[in-house]
């Protein structure tokens, strides 16, 4: 926004460029949060606010949530750097109205455990009630948003029609097209099933960073291509015009995450909270509908849905059988517990190191495949 006004008083034509703005609002959101964090963390430590006890970290002092400060800085970098059209305002309202759930989700925890300390609620009933919101409240919350949005970005978007890219097919010989009545759900399901996987994965220290800053980079690359006339045209993928607007704000949320990784480092200052990961999990699920790239899902955030899926066979399997599919639920914690009984590893920081870099790598190895099957493989 700011950019577009220096460009009308200056002249300058760099600032229109969306490579420009894009690496603009990297830098300013990494230097923003490398310069805010500090501050945050130590403030929130003042407080107390933190929902964990310090013996569920090894014994040291417990880690605070990130996620209203990631948006704060993701908002002051769209203002300077964005343009803003349909796609950045549905982006951002998701974005923002489930990072408002994933926040009040977080409040809940603190005040729960405050609720311990004060001999109000035991510790095993805090365990019962980890979630904050109930979880039958919040999928009903993250359902209705998404049904909002999808209706209206349906509605009001031009190029959101029903057509949809799907691996191995060209546009060429064939568009498929989900009629209003499958599209609409299917807009719904991702945008709801990204926010839950992304919370269900950030469990470790860095765990749901990385998969996010691949999908993200995914988004962005075929976000520029698309939007390119001559481009979408040479490697028969959707021209889709104006989607490039989002690439300044895809950028803020990778310089936020940098920053973030910085502090999350094992072991961590810092966590993401509900407030950080059921956001962006709701930003990526409808950037994928944008860009009509849906059905590239399983594959370049094969990690979320992994998660997401074995959290479900959990429930489904203990709720038939009375007998649990997994060790424990989301996966990474079956791998965890898994790797502990075999006695080949050290102690629980390497059992969590070894299971954090095997889903980063998975998670490169991922983006590569979606962004060759997505550009150059019909």
């Amino acid at each position: 926004m700011l950019l577009e006004l220096f460009y009308h008083h200056s002249g300058i034509y760099l600032l229109l460029s969306r490579l420009f703005s894009t690496s603009l609002a990297t830098v300013i959101s990494f230097l923003l949060a490398m310069l805010l964090f500090p501050p945050y963390i130590r403030y929130l430590q003042k407080i107390q606010f933190s929902s964990e006890f310090a013996t569920t970290h090894g014994g040291r002092e417990p880690v605070m949530p990130a996620g209203i400060l990631f948006l704060f800085i993701v908002m002051v970098t769209c203002l300077i750097t964005v343009r803003f059209n349909s796609y950045v305002v549905s982006a951002m309202v998701i974005y923002v109205s489930f990072s408002i759930i994933g926040a009040i989700d977080d409040i809940v925890k603190v005040l729960n455990k405050r609720r311990v300390g004060r001999g109000l609620l035991t510790r095993q009933d805090h365990q019962y009630k980890a979630d904050g919101i109930s979880s039958g409240l919040r999928l009903a919350l993250y359902i209705l948003i998404s049904l909002a949005a999808a209706i209206l970005a349906y509605k009001y978007i031009p190029n959101i029609n029903g057509t949809i890219n799907v691996p191995f097919f060209s546009i060429v010989k064939k568009f498929p097209y989900l009629p209003v009545w499958l599209f609409i759900p299917f807009m719904t399901i991702t945008i709801a099933i990204l926010a839950n996987g992304v919370n269900f994965t950030d469990g470790f220290d860095t765990l749901a960073a990385v998969p996010i800053i691949t999908g993200l980079l995914f988004l962005g690359t075929i976000s520029f291509v698309s939007s390119n006339g001559v481009w979408s045209s040479y490697l028969l993928i959707p021209h889709i015009i104006g989607l490039q607007e989002l690439l300044p704000l895809i950028g803020s949320v990778i310089g936020t995450l940098l920053a973030y990784l910085w502090f999350n480092s094992p072991p961590s200052t810092i966590i993401m909270g509900d407030s950080g990961s059921v956001g962006l999990g709701g930003l990526i699920g409808i950037i994928f509908v944008f860009t009509k790239a849906g059905f590239y899902l399983p594959i370049v955030c094969s990690i979320f849905l992994l998660e997401f899926i074995s959290v479900l066979l959990q429930i489904a399997c203990f709720k038939m059988t009375g007998r649990r599919l997994f060790l424990m639920a989301p996966i990474h914690h079956h791998f965890q517990i898994k790797m502990r009984t075999s006695g080949l590893f050290g102690g629980e920081f390497q059992i969590k190191s070894k299971i954090i870099w095997r889903f980063h790598i998975i998670s490169v190895i991922c983006l590569v495949i979606g962004v060759v099957l997505f550009l150059k493989i019909r």
